[in-house]
């Protein structure tokens, strides 16, 4: 239990305190959207996989923006694959820490956003 503890902990902490600020303008841009989509504290999982979903997609989208040839279909395709390689490669209690991080993250924002904005 220490381990997966620890892995989550990992997962929150270079995801908040990893120093890219543009990885993190991708996530807290992901949370926002999910937590605009989210109408009641119970729809949590689910929009922490759509926050995760979001993440993805931006991030294949700004590496194939960034890339050497940006028009090139051929480096979309391979930042496509890149992206879904790395997905493969993480682990289970990975994933799971990018799903509690954001549940947590949704829940107290959500949370926040319910006691500011009630009526």
């Amino acid at each position: 239990m220490n381990v997966i503890l620890s892995d989550i902990m990992s997962v929150a902490e270079s995801i908040f305190l990893g120093g890219d600020w543009t990885g993190l303008a991708m996530v807290v841009g992901a949370i926002v959207i999910a937590l605009f989509a989210m109408r009641n504290l119970g729809q949590i999982l689910c929009s922490s996989v759509l926050a995760m979903l979001l993440l993805g997609l931006v991030w294949v989208g700004y590496n194939g923006a960034t890339s050497t040839a940006p028009s090139d279909p051929a480096t979309w395709t391979g930042q496509i694959e890149a992206g879904w390689t790395a997905i493969e490669a993480m682990s289970g209690t990975t994933m799971i820490g990018y799903l509690v991080t954001f549940a947590v993250a949704l829940g107290v924002l959500f949370l926040g956003r319910s006691l500011l904005f009630r009526g």
